[in-house]
């Protein structure tokens, strides 16, 4: 499921790069707009190292993990975003 996948992307990144720590959480259940959906934390013992491994762990999850939302219009109609 989405779990394992996310935590294979962060057992990846952690293997590739000089990182100390990643952490990522991402949300279930009714959102608004605006909303944080997703929160994603990288430790290194240099900000560019950090920066680099928190963006590819951001990048990498949404690419990858199964992730499938719903999307609900004003109007309305609805949409499934992400699915297989």
């Amino acid at each position: 499921g989405a779990e394992a996948a996310l935590r294979a992307v962060a057992d990846r990144i952690a293997a590739e790069l000089p990182v100390h720590a990643l952490a990522a959480v991402h949300r279930t259940g009714l959102l608004a707009v605006g909303d944080i959906a997703v929160v994603v934390a990288a430790s290194a013992s240099h900000r560019g190292q950090a920066f680099e491994a928190a963006r590819r762990l951001i990048d990498d999850l949404k690419a990858t993990v199964p992730i499938w939302k719903r999307q609900v219009f004003d109007d309305g109609e609805q949409e499934w975003v992400g699915t297989p």
